[in-house]
């Protein structure tokens, strides 16, 4: 069998009947994503996206503002981030004339430590969408509906595909 290995966009082809397998990508072609968290969520976003992406992780919207200051791909922020400066962090990259036009979705998790009601995830959501948020998920309700597993896939989707979207 034949070791030699074509690399042809998202592929890699190998071997004498040209199997195709999913190409791995290489650390330094992977997008960066700044994950704007709170630091006791970080184990919860790397579950969440795994190694697919360069993350970026900022605790502080100045360290936050800094990342997206050096070019990303998107933006993944949680409600909780800094004490609240999610809307902050959202108005300083669709101000900004070079990323301006990432993916930015907002997270929330309603049924984990904290109790919203309904009106307040709603309030959330519209304050997202009205600041030019890509997506604004609720995690645990989505996760209450689909379940954890496809809860996660759905994220990872739709990151993924916003990201294709606005690279090309």
């Amino acid at each position: 069998m034949e070791l030699l290995m074509v690399r042809s966009g998202r592929y890699i082809l190998s071997g004498k009947r040209n199997e195709v397998f999913p190409r791995m990508i290489p650390q330094n072609n992977r997008s960066k994503l700044v994950i704007a968290i709170r630091e006791t969520d970080m184990p919860l976003a790397h579950t969440i996206l795994g190694d697919e992406y360069e993350l970026v992780f900022s605790h502080t919207l100045e360290t936050a503002q800094a990342a997206v200051a050096k070019g990303i791909e998107a933006v993944v922020c949680g409600v909780h981030f800094s004490q609240g400066a999610v809307f902050e962090l959202l108005q300083f990259v669709r101000s900004s004339s070079t990323v301006g036009q990432v993916p930015f979705f907002v997270l929330l998790d309603s049924k984990g430590r904290y109790a919203y009601s309904p009106a307040i995830v709603h309030g959330l959501r519209a304050a997202a969408k009205a600041l030019g948020a890509t997506q604004f998920t609720d995690l645990g309700g989505l996760a209450e509906k689909v379940g954890n597993m496809e809860a996660v896939e759905v994220l990872r989707r739709g990151l993924r595909d916003a990201i294709t979207c606005t690279s090309n």
